[in-house]
């Protein structure tokens, strides 16, 4: 039985909550770390490293869920066609990330294949935005705008965490992920509310 799209649209909805949800949680237990200062990729090799999993992959599903979604309403257009597919493959590399713990201290491993996969993910995800902001031009201007400035926000972030520090990457990180999370929560409920 195939997946109906309001079912997509409330879990991948939920999952951004549960995500949100599960981030304040560690901010208010964090002693010796900053959620705000500290990579997303630190806190998942670290002591808080299921919790941070757990939201990642959740997320992760919702992003490659969110492909499906676009993939079934789009116009059949190849914007929307490489959007989806854009993040399909974006969902899986966050799994990835998420599992492979390039900065673990019990076995550290060459992060090569972690900056390769984090460099894929924005690349995808600000492409697969801005490819749905163009592609839509008619749809409502917060859409086209939101869209477009998370976009921007997404390919900006990637391109201001070279040669700073960790503290200054954890925020970029995080604002991108913010971005990231309310798009997803701002679409899928813009579908619900439409019955797409």
């Amino acid at each position: 039985m195939p997946i109906k799209s309001r079912h997509i649209h409330i879990y991948v909805i939920a999952v951004c909550l549960v995500a949100v949800a599960i981030d304040l949680a560690m901010a208010l237990s964090m002693d010796r770390q900053s959620l705000l200062t500290t990579t997303i990729s630190d806190l998942a090799a670290g002591d808080y490293a299921s919790a941070q999993d757990f939201g990642l992959i959740l997320v992760a599903i919702g992003v490659t869920l969110t492909g499906l979604a676009i993939w079934r309403s789009g116009s059949g257009d190849w914007p929307d066609g490489m959007a989806a597919a854009l993040f399909a493959i974006a969902g899986p590399l966050i799994v990835l990330i998420s599992l492979y713990e390039a900065y673990s201290k019990t076995s550290p491993q060459s992060p090569v294949i972690h900056y390769w996969a984090v460099g894929a993910i924005g690349l995808s995800i600000s492409i697969a935005l801005g490819l749905l902001a163009w592609a839509r031009g008619d749809a409502h201007p917060v859409f086209r705008w939101g869209t477009g400035i998370a976009a921007a926000i997404f390919l900006a972030a990637g391109a201001a965490t070279f040669g700073v520090s960790n503290q200054i990457i954890g925020l970029v990180e995080r604002f991108a992920a913010v971005s990231l999370v309310l798009w997803l929560i701002g679409f899928h409920s813009a579908r619900l509310a439409n019955r797409d």
